[in-house]
């Protein structure tokens, strides 16, 4: 008997087991599903939060983008907060992974602070309702979603710097010119950012004074711009340095200061003041030699020649005894004054004009003067470095302690040394000499961003417009110094889109 009850209790126990294991599964499962159903419903709001994160990121930027439409502060406000709704909605499509429409209220969604100096910001907000697929069985049945992002601009500060010269009417280049840069413009915010307008070519002008209504000023900077005639040398060191005295005397060191260089090829001119030799037939009008004559000393690029020195214009007008060319402010006339006074009998002032070239008729120029000095008007040094591997400047051949007129395989690195030199000041924020408005005071932190157009028929040296805007493509490059953007446009159809990457890199830069 006792052994039959043993044998009934061991073949009951499996069947005991079967019972524990079916209940212990039920409560497991009980457990367990809700916390599937958790985890499903968790990765599907996480999905939906990063994609909404994505919308809210992009649309703060394009916010900010279009804080340059509109020529008040209101407008610009407007226009902003409208793209970055439009772009939340283009980008979080109605329901996406189960979820309801987005919303972004413009008035409460989207702010705009301006209260820090020279810069603005943009704070996105969007949200979005999730169902959920499991947790409703726990009675709940959504979850709202939520994601911000904030892009601050600062405001621009740029300045113009426009080759003008007349190798751009001889490849048909300059009503082009024209068109890109006025669309230029139109990247930037009236009221708010600060655009001003020099120009150059013999001369250099200040053809629209730093200010943040170019577009609705009186007379705008892209009327001025269409007035523009090409004619003349390249004196890029003066229009570089004229660029740099706009935003110094704006002093905003907590904006983005750029400089846009635009050019069609290497410099031919520089400012210089040239000492007269003792020989010279240079007389004033009451019969005195001038020890020096001020003038921009100009040169051939595509061979190695002196042409002469050309008296600069003061804000756009000749001097007193200085002829015209055409109606426009670059003068072809060799006369120079010295102390206001007209000075005459130098044989370099011999000029033969011949539509719509001017063919200068040298003379005895290098008897005329002693040679050239080692640094021009600004300080920049035109007889630097030795045109190696290692340096951008082109080397030069002394006479005594100036550089020699007689060689005229000097006359390229003159030019070439006093742009670089120009750029590499500017960008490491020299403060200003004499000869500017704005002398003694300084800015720190000003970049370059040039355009060069490969068209022209003289040569445009890339790797020498790549060491102005220190870029790391140049072989010079020198990471403790400002990197500027140097785009090139080799042909008339590439030269709105050259302009346009500019204002965008400007513009991203500024964030």
């Amino acid at each position: 008997m006792t052994i039959q009850a043993s044998q009934r209790e061991a073949t009951a126990a499996p069947a005991k087991q079967r019972g524990m294991a079916i209940i212990a599964t039920c409560v497991m499962m009980t457990i367990l599903i809700p916390f599937m159903g958790l985890a499903i419903d968790v990765s599907l709001l996480y999905v939906d939060k990063t994609h909404l994160q994505a919308a809210v990121d992009g649309a703060a930027l394009a916010g900010a983008h279009s804080l340059s439409r509109g020529t008040t502060d209101s407008a610009q406000q407007t226009a902003a907060k409208l793209a970055a709704a439009e772009y939340v909605f283009a980008n979080f499509p109605s329901g996406f992974l189960f979820s309801s429409a987005v919303t972004v209220n413009q008035t409460t969604d989207i702010t705009i602070d301006e209260t820090v100096a020279y810069q603005r910001t943009i704070a996105v907000t969007g949200h979005v309702t999730v169902p959920t697929l499991f947790m409703r069985w726990l009675s709940f049945t959504s979850n709202t979603v939520n994601a911000s992002a904030t892009v601050t601009r600062k405001d621009v500060n740029v300045v113009m710097v426009i080759d003008r010269s007349g190798s751009l009417a001889e490849s048909g280049s300059c009503s082009a010119v024209i068109a890109a840069a006025q669309n230029f413009l139109g990247y930037f915010a009236n009221g708010t950012d600060n655009v001003g307008l020099v120009s150059f070519s013999s001369t250099t002008t200040v053809d629209f004074a730093i200010a943040n209504d170019f577009d609705t000023a009186t007379t705008s900077a892209s009327t001025i711009i269409s007035n523009y005639q090409c004619i003349g040398s390249t004196s890029s060191a003066m229009g570089l340095w004229t660029g740099y005295d706009q935003l110094v005397g704006l002093n905003q060191p907590g904006a983005m200061n750029v400089i846009l260089f635009f050019t069609d090829g290497d410099p031919t001119g520089v400012n210089v003041v040239m000492p007269v030799a003792s020989g010279a037939n240079c007389r004033n009008s009451v019969g005195h030699l001038p020890a020096t004559m001020t003038g921009v000393l100009n040169t051939y690029i595509n061979v190695s020649q002196w042409f002469g020195l050309l008296q600069p214009t003061s804000g756009g007008a000749a001097l007193a005894g200085m002829s015209q060319y055409n109606g426009n402010e670059d003068t072809v006339s060799y006369m120079t004054t010295n102390g206001g006074v007209v000075v005459t009998g130098c044989s370099f002032q011999a000029v033969t004009a011949t539509s719509p070239w001017v063919t200068y008729n040298i003379g005895g120029v290098t008897n005329d003067f002693s040679g050239v000095p080692v640094t021009d008007v600004y300080g920049d040094d035109l007889r630097y470095g030795s045109g190696s591997s290692s340096n951008p400047y082109q080397a030069t051949t002394m006479s005594g302690s100036l550089i020699d007129l007689s060689n005229a395989a000097n006359a390229f690195p003159v030019t070439m040394n006093g742009e670089l030199s120009a750029a590499l000041h500017i960008i490491q924020g020299a403060t200003e000499p004499a000869t500017l408005p704005h002398s003694g005071h300084s800015l720190a932190g000003v970049q370059i961003f040039s355009i060069g157009l490969g068209n022209a028929p003289y040569p445009l040296s890339v790797p020498n417009l790549q060491a102005v805007s220190n870029v790391p493509a140049s072989p010079w490059y020198n990471s403790s110094y400002e990197t500027g953007l140097c785009e090139i446009a080799p042909t008339l159809a590439d030269l709105n889109s050259a302009f346009a990457q500019v204002a965008s890199q400007i513009l991203r830069l500024a964030k």
